[in-house]
C-alpha cells in the first residue's frame, strides 16, 4: 500500500520506516505485529486486556521510574518528546529512543516486550526438550541401558568433534555488511534486514566465500551506532524453533502468543548489562 510523505509528499510504500527520498520518518508506517499500539495509552490498553504483568516483567509504561533493572517509555506533556529506556542493573540509564515520534517508540518497547517474553518462551522449550530426569529413587549407575547411553553420548561427542575439524569453513553466527547491506547468519542459513525484520536470503558469492572479511560482531550490543541504528537486533529465538507447532517470529505473532504463564517469570533472567 503506498501513502504519502508529510514532509516531501512522494508516494512511498507503507513498509518503509523512513522515506526514500528524503530521508524524513515515515509516520504512516504499518508496523510488525497484530494490532501494534500506537500511543502510550493504547499499549497500556493493550497490557490490560493480555493481562499481561508488565510490573512483573519490569516494564513500566507511562513512567519514568528511576530504579535499576527496568525497561520503560513515557512521554514529556509540555514537549511532546517520547523516551524510551532501559535502567541497567547498575542504574545507568541507557536511551533507546528520544523523540516526537510515540508510535515509533511505542513499538520499540512493544517489541522488547515481546523479544524477552520469546526468550522466556525459548527457554521453557529447551528445557522440556531436555529433560531426561530419571524417576526418583531408581538410578541407572549400574544398569546397562545406562552404560549404553554414556557409550552413545561419548560416541557423539566424538563425531561432532571430527564433524567440527572437517566443517570449519562455516561462517561465524552474527552480524555482517556487505555493499549497502546487513546480513545476519545462523545455523545454515543467510538473513537479510529490510524495513520489516529479517527476512531469509541467499548470500551473495564474495559474502558466502569471504564471510570473515565482512564479519561485524556476534553481539548485537557490540555493533558501532551506524550499524545498530540500520537495524534491530536479530531475534534469534524467533528463528530457532522450527520443529516445535509454535512459531514466534514476527510474520506469525499472534496476539494469542502473549498467553503464558506468568508465575515463574524471574526479571533476573533478563539481560541488564547491555544497552537493549
Amino acid at each position: 500500500m503506498k501513502v504519502t510523505c508529510d514532509y516531501c509528499g512522494s508516494n512511498i510504500d507503507d513498509t518503509l520506516d523512513k522515506c526514500p527520498n528524503c530521508g524524513a520518518v515515515n509516520k504512516h508506517m504499518m508496523r510488525s505485529g497484530n494490532q501494534v499500539p500506537k500511543t502510550i495509552e493504547e499499549l497500556q490498553q493493550f497490557i490490560k486486556e493480555k493481562d499481561i504483568p508488565a510490573d512483573k516483567m519490569r516494564f513500566f509504561i507511562g513512567i519514568d521510574y528511576k530504579e535499576p533493572k527496568a525497561f520503560g517509555i513515557f512521554k514529556n506533556e509540555t514537549s511532546g518528546i517520547v523516551t524510551v529506556y532501559k535502567n541497567k542493573a547498575s542504574g545507568e540509564r541507557a536511551i533507546r529512543y528520544e523523540g516526537d515520534d510515540e508510535a515509533y517508540a511505542v513499538n520499540e518497547i512493544y517489541q522488547k516486550m515481546k523479544a524477552e517474553l520469546l526468550e522466556r518462551k525459548q527457554a521453557d522449550l529447551n528445557r522440556s526438550k531436555g529433560n531426561t530426569n530419571s524417576a526418583p529413587g531408581k538410578s541407572t549407575k549400574s544398569s546397562p541401558f545406562g552404560i549404553l547411553v554414556l557409550a552413545m553420548v561419548f560416541i557423539f561427542m566424538v563425531v561432532m568433534l571430527i564433524f567440527a575439524s572437517v566443517d570449519s569453513k562455516r561462517p561465524n553466527r552474527g552480524y555482517y555488511t556487505y555493499g549497502d547491506d546487513r546480513y545476519y547468519y545462523d545455523s545454515d542459513v543467510w538473513y537479510i534486514a529490510s524495513a520489516t525484520g529479517w527476512d531469509r536470503t541467499t548470500a551473495p558469492e564474495d559474502l558466502a566465500e569471504d564471510y570473515a572479511d565482512y564479519y561485524e560482531c556476534r553481539d548485537y550490543s557490540s555493533l558501532d551506532g551506524d550499524y545498530a541504528g540500520d537495524v534491530e537486533e536479530f531475534p534469534t529465538e524467533a528463528y530457532n524453533n522450527d520443529d516445535d507447532d509454535d512459531s514466534w517470529g514476527d510474520s506469525n505473532w499472534d496476539d494469542d502468543d502473549w498467553d503464558y504463564d506468568y508465575g515463574g517469570w524471574d526479571a533476573g533472567d533478563s539481560n541488564w548489562d547491555s544497552d537493549w
